[in-house]
């Protein structure tokens, strides 16, 4: 069973896990940007899993500032939701959307309290949550509530940082308290995670090209900051210069940024499918 550290020390007053004002974000959303590698394959992965259009409704777990769901909204037509436990991250994600001209609803609620959210039960095509489940002990007992905001045959997306090989060691360097707050998944670690909640996996694998700013220094000083915040720079360069090249940006256990499992909620059989599997048992 993994472990994980506290992060509980990341929260800052006022403004919980972000910075950043509601009113930047209206006059300056936060959206996908395709030039991107990693903004492109997200896309890619919601249109190959997200089951995506104007009848989808989409809920974002630990929504935040996330450029997601107004992308989903306007790109799709999509009903977006957001949850969020902290009151300052809730209103970042409804000023996003206002900045972005669409429309959705932001409850500030704990996600994984069923009772607190029976009105949104079973309500929801996808699902999907980023940079959350990795901090959480019990993964798979709280995957299991995520699944129950899904109607039938819904879609559930779970994204965590890819912290392996150079990301590892980036943000071992810069903090080590920072990584002890994070599980380090692999694939094949977050699909066996859904599978023990009862989600059966569709899909898993890493995703996007280098990240030069995954890592993070918070909390270190002096030189081992200034050298982290180097490295992450000129990491961040020369990735954006490959890309540009046309070259392939392959998705490398040791340098891509994210791991991803598509999860889904398998619809129970109907009347018809059980007494057809129970003749064919009597025929055999």
């Amino acid at each position: 069973m993994a472990t994980v550290g506290p992060s509980d020390w990341l929260w800052k007053q006022e403004t919980g896990f972000y910075t950043g004002s509601a009113a930047q974000l209206v006059r300056n959303p936060l959206l996908p940007n395709e030039r991107f590698v990693q903004d492109r394959r997200m896309m890619e992965l919601f249109h190959r899993h997200g089951g995506l259009a104007e009848t989808t409704a989409a809920l974002e777990i630990g929504c935040g500032q996330s450029p997601w769901l107004p992308y989903l909204a306007r790109t799709y037509g999509c009903a977006v939701t957001g949850l969020d436990i902290e009151q300052h991250a809730a209103d970042l994600a409804q000023a996003n959307l206002i900045g972005a001209g669409v429309t959705g609803e932001i409850f500030c609620r704990d996600a994984f309290d069923p009772a607190l959210n029976e009105d949104l039960a079973g309500r929801f095509d996808l699902v999907f949550s980023l940079g959350v489940v990795e901090h959480l002990p019990n993964v798979s007992d709280h995957l299991a509530v995520l699944a129950g905001y899904l109607r039938s045959g819904g879609r559930l997306l779970t994204i965590v940082p890819n912290l392996q090989g150079l990301n590892w060691a980036l943000q071992r360097f810069a903090s080590r308290r920072v990584l002890d707050a994070h599980v380090v998944y692999t694939p094949e670690t977050l699909r066996q995670a859904h599978e023990r909640a009862g989600i059966p996996v569709a899909e898993t694998g890493y995703l996007g090209f280098l990240n030069g700013f995954l890592s993070s220094s918070l909390g270190a000083r002096g030189a081992r900051q200034r050298l982290h915040t180097l490295c992450c720079r000129s990491l961040a360069i020369a990735s954006a210069a490959w890309s540009r090249t046309g070259l392939a940006t392959p998705e490398w256990r040791w340098m891509a940024p994210l791991v991803y499992v598509v999860g889904h909620k398998a619809p129970p059989p109907n009347a018809k499918d059980m007494v057809t599997a129970a003749a064919g048992h009597r025929q055999g």
